[in-house]
């Protein structure tokens, strides 16, 4: 860890943004969420993190199984609840809230990295649309251009002049 520190040293103390992702352990229950997010946040603002924005977790099915060793006992979980926030502070305090983060047995996993204050997030009505359309089998709007349409007169003319006589 010292030496970390003086990487970090030699970075700057300059504020940036950092957004942590996480996973709390479904077995938390509902009525104790928030709770755990006012935890997290806590963690945060305890290390002169600034959060500016967030999203409350939700229940959802995990891609695949992840387990955890909660007091000597390692237990497999399918759900959990997503949530995450993003924050400012220094470098040195986000090392503190890595390994606060590691410490709370609530969570199931986490990532925490570095991003920029904007919002990244496509917005759920575009991708709803989009989805929609491939599933319909949309075409795009140079392919919706309507072909000059023949008479039966007009394609025998011109089979005629095609043919050699």
């Amino acid at each position: 860890m010292g030496n970390e520190l003086k990487e970090l040293d030699t970075i700057g103390s300059d504020p940036r943004v950092y957004e942590v992702g996480y996973h709390l352990l479904p077995t938390v229950g509902e009525e104790r969420i928030g709770a755990e997010v006012t935890a997290i946040k806590d963690t945060i603002e305890g290390a002169r993190g600034v959060v500016f924005a967030e999203e409350f977790p939700k229940h959802l099915d995990l891609a695949y199984p992840m387990a955890k060793v909660k007091h000597n006992k390692r237990t497999t979980y399918r759900s959990a609840y997503f949530g995450w926030m993003k924050f400012e502070a220094t470098p040195k305090a986000v090392l503190a809230i890595n390994e606060k983060l590691k410490g709370n047995e609530h969570i199931l996993r986490y990532i925490l990295l570095k991003t920029v204050r904007e919002n990244t997030m496509a917005p759920k009505k575009m991708l709803r649309e989009r989805k929609e359309e491939f599933l319909r089998g949309d075409e795009s709007e140079e392919s919706k251009k309507e072909e000059p349409k023949m008479t039966e007169a007009e394609i025998d003319k011109t089979i005629e002049e095609l043919v050699i006589s």
